[in-house]
């Protein structure tokens, strides 16, 4: 495999490869797909490949410097274009376009077709040729079972998406269904700090500062940092937290063919839109906000700190690795799921995680039928609830989500 920058490759090729796909890209009629892949190829040329900040210009213009999200939106488009690549390459050999991780440029590969293994293949030779009857007996055994495990394959196939749709419509409500849905996605203050009062000597996120009213009060209880800390009005949402809220969006609005939900940090949530709208809410506990009222109302539980939630009837400690040291060797989160009232009748949804790990593991909940059957199954005919899971995440495995309980809310 070959790999380099645009201006290595011949030009030919990669004008005709560009042009190639984004005739498909077109297709998904996404503009901001497309105007993405056409201001990287352009960009492709310089020595250098654009910085995050100057495609967040590009695509956010002035907000850029001020949204909380914007950095995280451009890491969200990116990885949706480089996926779409994935896919349309998937399976094929030759040239190809990529982005490399860690960078913003497209660049062309040239993957060679894939050799036999000579190895397996001089087996599977001799095992043929030394027996006959017995090669003919396993040839039948072996299709036997590839048409049982097809047949198998397209009856779940079949009934999946189906199946998850049912059961989704039924626990949660659709696009249709939902009064003039929001999708809220979490979000903390940005804090400044600084040791000379001249200049900022870094930005940091305090996990128990999580608004302008929070910082007040801080700083009430710490007077020595009144001129350590400062508020510039800056946001930070958790990528994790944003492509779970993407994959919310697509799971919500794919059934049917409807238009995307509208999403914004849950800090510009208001008084209003919890009168007229239903909040689906996807980020971390702790970044709640002004839905924290609304979602441990009549909780069993209450978070005592940002990696902690404590159950109050039988004091039971849940604890979760938000910022582990060492995830290599593991890591366990928990993942918080509720439907419940919200002011004026209208339903708030969080589909939550103490970490990044239980929030993606909640979002992904709406994809999987059989989770859905079995959460539905202990909920009975109740429609408000909340439910806990263990979400724990080891090298070479894939993530496992394990129900601790649900329970039923008034």
């Amino acid at each position: 495999m070959t790999t380099g920058p645009a201006e290595t490759a011949a030009p030919t090729d990669f004008r005709s490869e560009t042009a190639r796909f984004r005739e498909e890209l077109v297709k998904g009629r996404s503009s901001n797909q497309v105007a993405l892949f056409d201001f990287l190829v352009e960009r492709s040329q310089d020595q250098r490949s654009p910085k995050e900040v100057e495609i967040a210009l590009e695509f956010f213009g002035s907000d850029a410097t001020s949204s909380g999200t914007s950095d995280s939106g451009v890491r969200v488009y990116v990885h949706r274009l480089r996926k779409r690549m994935e896919q349309f390459y998937a399976g094929t050999h030759g040239p190809r376009l990529t982005i490399p991780k860690g960078e913003y440029r497209i660049v062309l590969l040239d993957v060679p077709e894939p050799e036999p293994d000579p190895s397996a293949l001089g087996l599977v030779r001799r095992l043929l040729t030394a027996n006959p009857a017995l090669s003919l007996g396993l040839l039948l055994i072996v299709l036997g079972g590839f048409l049982f495990a097809a047949f198998q394959f397209w009856m779940v196939d079949a009934a999946r998406p189906n199946a998850t749709m049912a059961e989704r419509h039924t626990l949660f409500g659709t696009g249709a269904s939902l009064v003039e849905p929001v999708l809220a996605v979490g979000d903390s203050l940005f804090v400044a700090e600084t040791e000379d009062q001249t200049r900022v000597e870094r930005m940091i996120v305090d996990p128990s500062i999580s608004s302008r009213a929070a910082l007040g009060e801080y700083i009430k209880d710490h007077p020595e940092d009144f001129y350590r800390l400062y508020d510039f009005d800056l946001r930070f949402s958790p990528t994790g937290s944003v492509l779970a809220a993407w994959n919310v969006q697509e799971a919500m609005t794919a059934d049917r063919g409807l238009q995307q939900i509208d999403m914004m940090p849950v800090s510009a949530i208001g008084e209003d839109d919890l009168r007229q709208h239903d909040i689906i809410y996807v980020g971390r506990l702790s970044q709640l906000g002004p839905l924290k009222s609304s979602v441990f109302s009549q909780s069993r539980f209450v978070l005592t700190r940002f990696d902690q939630l404590s159950d109050r009837a039988d004091g039971t400690v849940f604890r979760a690795d938000v910022f582990a040291e060492n995830p290599k060797r593991g890591t366990t989160d928990i993942g918080y799921l509720a439907v419940r009232n919200g002011p004026g009748g209208k339903r708030v949804i969080a589909l939550a995680g103490l970490g990044d790990l239980g929030t993606t593991a909640m979002a992904d909940l709406l994809g999987d039928p059989l989770a859905l059957v079995e959460l539905k199954k202990e909920l009975g005919s109740a429609r408000m609830f909340e439910a806990l899971f263990t979400v724990t995440s080891s090298p070479g495995r894939p993530v496992t989500r394990e129900l601790i309980g649900v329970w039923p809310l008034p």
